[in-house]
């Protein structure tokens, strides 16, 4: 194969960003040429080998990929891998607290804690101490060599963490002079700006026995907001109302918790009996009487009347977030066969999380109840509006006195957004030798090394206001002919009345609002030996073995301020967590040849790799793994593998205490219109069990507190000291063909299958609600556990704002779940020069395609529950169906490339029936991307390119946060639109 063909293959794998199933990137290079690629370590064992002969499947994104994708986070980047699901990214952290600015790597979405995060194979520390996993924005991307993916149990050779696979940034050790980076990009609608510089500079010293090399980048990536998107706002729900089955999708309806103030005259749901009035959001002055869908305490899915406004103006389609990364490598020559390395990195990272203002809800309760007495100062103040106020309240029968009330739902846009503010930094130091020695006539290869990391983070969480100051605030009576609090201690504290009716002064909003913060602080220290040779020369080849030890200590601190711990602010009480662990590891592989170059076996070996551990927290594992490849002719290798792998819990799951937490993913099964839904056999039990939690229950007309377009429900969340381990039984079979009489092609196919017993977590939140309570007939509601970790408000006092609603779930961490996982990996790649086939160069022409079909992916809430099929649902963020294509056309100094990825329809929601949604399926979704480089000359690159050509926004879905491309399922769906890039790579 010709360097031009070679290099077009090479650029074409880069382009798609994967090769999932091909051995390495190197073997596009026929060894039979002549060209010495070198024993290297491969990901996924730590035999020195040919990259021809990797073990397993092995994807790998170049430097050139990385350059030319126009994506400023690598998590982005990983993306178009099949086997990567959606995790944390710049879609998903601005609606989180602490993450904002991460990116995360999820293979098969098993979860970012099961894929572990390598440099150079030694671990890459936790980014944050509320959620541990790696954030891949903390790499310098222009140091980066390539990136190679292993899906599949590898725990055997790295440990705990490694139960999905591992990814292992391959970095950059020498340069020679300056290179430069920088690239900006846009969306069409002219936000959303992106910007990376980056450099690299390298040099030798004493006769190039000293190596260094000094390298970083600083990125920033700006907001987008939902309502710059006439597609996504004011967006999209189902009609939930009852007797509305299936349910469609609607225009999304406006909010009563409106940004003046909703007065709620006449509870309930029922249309036309409940009545309300709200301050005009157009004209604050003017009391608009709402429509009868606008006046239930729940708005109806319908309401649309003008003088609301919509909840979601302030909703955030990405977060903004600004990084610096500095990292310095530097290795000495000690004799002709060592050298010491020292390898450091600094990283400054900011984020900000974008959420709207702190709110009360018009059915009450909720975070910040919030009630309007008959005798409020305010409504009994002069003026027009306190006039037309006063005239709606006297005409539904209240009375303006100090028991007559009515709930107020308003957002406090006075006090601003609480958005959330992250800083953190991170520094990372390993230092050791390696190199080569002789023993009993055998050449040994090892590696001994310390490596030290520390975080420390802050978080600044704003006008996230004092609940019971609000309440005191606004109780506003008049005393002594002054307008006062009634609550005299808070008087005395100096508090300021807040007019509902007029506005508040600037003191009552001084008075009221208040930050929280938050400092962690995060430790790993790891030390690790290791050693590699060649034991003994067998007829088909010699008997490599690699062995070694570890030791590992992970330190984590969380703290948050008194008063957001107290649980007296419009925020999550999370207090303190503290913890430690450490490991003590050993490991052993061997690959032993048993034929090669015979009939029928170009080549046969086997693998044998098995690690024991020694943890503080869970006592001693032990991991195994099994892996034999057969070549029957050179065209075609056969490859399998067996392992078992163990992730050890960590701080969070062992040491966190109790917290608030929200969800809006739950299903109230006694709703209504999820009632209406359900199968006979649920809808009997359901009318025994949620007889017995309801008062005065009915089916035909209750309404929960929570729900697709309610609020979000309240989750008290913990931690467990005595979790154990979690362990997994992986399988692979593969084949890779390489046909000589079709040169430049290649094709594979890979099965996996993953049994994952003891995983970590909390019961999934519906399996909680229906099989284990509702839905079980057999156990009586009073004795059932399950059931009462679900608290009912019996009177619609405790927090729900509603008869039967639910105050909060009790949800702490498990060793309950398993999980069976199971599809395969295609991958197809060719590449032909156009001269070759049409007798004329016009360019070399590379194509790929990788797909990957994941069928099964079952989750067994708890032991003896029946398995939930997962796959193909957009709640779990695992397609079915998922696969990228490329072709990329070079030509002298020119390169142009067309990549698409694809993904596979799927269930909306699967917490329904699919007789309950319409439509129940997303539909398929395609981006398409163009990319064009040109090489000015050996010193100047340039780039450009558009990413999502055809401007495709996420399906219009409002489950899951499907429409706004907001949830981590959804995330995998585009919600910016068209973008451009350009960039430029310059070398001195």
């Amino acid at each position: 194969m010709n360097t031009k063909l070679r290099s077009a293959l090479l650029a074409s794998a880069a382009a798609s960003a994967t090769l999932l199933a091909m051995p390495t990137i190197a073997q596009a290079q026929d060894a039979g040429e002549g060209v010495d690629v070198g024993e290297i370590v491969v990901t996924g064992s730590r035999i020195r080998r040919d990259t021809f002969s990797a073990p397993q499947p092995l994807a790998v994104v170049s430097a050139e990929a990385i350059r030319e994708s126009g994506q400023t986070s690598i998590g982005d980047i990983l993306l178009d891998q099949p086997s990567i699901n959606p995790n944390q990214n710049a879609q998903t952290t601005s609606g989180t607290l602490f993450l904002a600015g991460q990116a995360r790597a999820d293979i098969r979405g098993l979860g970012a804690t099961r894929t572990l995060v390598l440099m150079d194979n030694r671990r890459l520390p936790f980014s944050d101490a509320s959620s541990p996993a790696v954030d891949l924005n903390t790499i310098p991307s222009l140091m980066v060599e390539r990136i190679e993916t292993v899906p599949g149990g590898v725990s055997a050779v790295y440990g705990s963490e490694a139960i999905a696979g591992v990814v292992n940034f391959i970095m950059k050790k020498e340069h020679e002079g300056l290179e430069l980076d920088i690239q900006g990009g846009i969306t069409e609608e002219n936000d959303g700006e992106e910007f990376r510089a980056g450099f690299n500079w390298g040099k030798k010293f004493f006769d190039d026995r000293l190596n260094v090399l000094v390298g970083g980048e600083y990125a920033t990536l700006d907001k987008i907001m939902q309502r710059d998107r006439d597609e996504l706002y004011p967006g999209f729900r189902r009609n939930n109302a009852p007797g509305v089955n299936p349910q469609p999708i609607i225009p999304n309806s406006r909010t009563n918790s409106n940004t003046t103030a909703t007065f709620q005259l006449v509870g309930g749901n029922v249309v036309g009996t409940a009545r309300a009035v709200t301050l005009d959001a157009r004209n604050p002055t003017q009391v608009v009487r709402l429509s009868p869908a606008c006046s239930t305490q729940t708005v109806q899915p319908t309401c649309q009347d003008e003088a609301l406004t919509y909840s979601n103006v302030f909703s955030a389609l990405q977060g903004k977030a600004n990084r610096g990364v500095l990292r310095t490598y530097m290795d000495y020559k000690i004799t002709d066969t060592f050298k010491a390395f020292v390898d450091a990195s600094y990283v400054k990272v900011s984020g900000y999380g974008i959420f709207g203002p702190a709110f009360s809800n018009a059915a009450g309760g909720g975070t910040l109840p919030l009630v309007l007495r008959g005798d409020n100062a305010y409504l009994n103040g002069p003026g027009a509006t306190a006039a037309a106020l006063r005239a709606e309240w006297l005409a539904a029968g209240k009375t303006l006195t100090q028991g007559s009330t009515a709930n107020v739902g308003k957002q406090f846009v006075e006090f601003g957004g609480r958005d959330v503010k992250t800083e953190r930094e991170q520094y990372r130091i390993a230092g050791g030798i390696e190199g080569q020695f002789e023993t009993f006539g055998r050449q040994v290869n090892m590696d001994g090394y310390v490596q030290y990391s520390r975080l420390d983070g802050t978080t600044i969480s704003y006008n996230v206001p004092n609940v019971a100051r609000v309440q005191q605030a606004t109780d506003a009576v008049m005393l002594n002919g002054q307008v006062v609090c009634r609550d005299a201690a808070a008087r005395a504290a100096g508090c300021t009345p807040w007019d509902l009716v007029n506005g508040p002064s600037r003191e009552a909003i001084l008075f009221t609002n208040a930050n929280s913060t938050t400092d962690q602080k995060i430790t790993q220290t790891v030390a690790g030996l290791n050693f590699a040779t060649e034991l003994f020369e067998l007829p088909a080849g010699p008997v490599g073995v690699a062995f070694g030890a570890e030791y590992r200590k992970e330190t984590s601190f969380f703290e948050q301020d008194a008063l957001g711990a107290s649980g007296a602010l419009f925020f999550n009480a999370i207090g303190t967590r503290e913890g430690s662990y450490n490991v003590k590891e050993a490991y052993g592989e061997v690959r032993i040849p048993i034929l090669k170059d015979v009939p029928f076996a170009e080549e046969l070996s086997v693998e044998l790799a098995g690690r024991v551990s020694d943890y503080s927290t869970i006592g001693g594992t032990d991991q195994y793994r099994i892996a034999a490849t057969w070549a029957p002719v050179r065209d075609i290798r056969f490859r399998a593998s067996e392992s078992t792998a163990v992730r050890a819990p960590n701080i969070i799951e062992l040491f966190s205490p109790q917290s608030r937490n929200f969800t809006t993913t739950a299903t109230d099964p006694c709703d209504a219109a999820v009632f209406a839904g359900a199968t006979a056999a649920q809808q009997a039990a359901r009318r025994v069990t949620c007889a017995a939690a309801i008062p005065g229950w009915n089916s035909a007309t209750f309404q929960s507190n929570f729900g697709a377009g309610r609020p979000s429900l309240a989750l008290l969340q913990g931690g467990n000291p005595d979790l154990g381990p979690e362990t997994a039984h992986t399988y692979q079979y593969g084949v890779v063909v390489q046909p000589r009489w079709i040169p430049g092609l290649q094709i594979s196919v890979d099965f996996f299958k993953y049994n994952i017993d003891g995983q970590v977590g909390t019961i999934p939140i519906n399996t909680l609600f229906n099989q284990l309570c509702y839905d079980d007939a057999t156990t009586a509601y009073a004795s059932n556990p399950y059931c009462a970790q679900i608290r009912r408000d019996p009177t619609g006092t405790g927090g729900s704002g509603i008869v039967g609603g639910v105050s909060e779930v009790v949800l702490v961490q498990q060793n309950v779940a398993k999980v069976k996982v199971e599809g395969y990996d295609y991958s197809i790649a060719y590449g032909f020069r156009t001269e070759d086939l049409f007798g004329q160069d016009y360019g070399d022409i590379a194509m790929r395609l990788d797909a990957t079909w994941m069928y099964q992916f079952q989750l067994q809430g708890l032991p003896g529950q029946a398995f939930t099929q997962l796959a193909n649902t957009i709640n779990n963020a695992t397609p079915e169906w998922r696969a990228t294509g490329s072709v990329r056309w070079t030509k002298d100094k020119l390169s142009l490339t067309w990549s698409t990825l694809w993904i596979d329809s799927m269930i909306a929601n699967n917490a329904f029936q699919p007789s309950q949604l319409d439509p129940y399926y997303t539909g398929d979704y395609y981006r398409h991307d163009m990319r064009v480089s040109y090489k000015y000359s050996d010193e100047l690159s340039l780039r450009a390119g558009i990413i999502n050509v055809f401007d495709r926004y996420p399906p219009k879905i409002s489950d899951n946060q499907i429409f706004t491309g907001t949830g981590v399922g959804a995330s995998q769906y585009d919600n910016r639109g068209r973008f451009f890039f350009v960039g430029a790579n310059m070398n001195f």
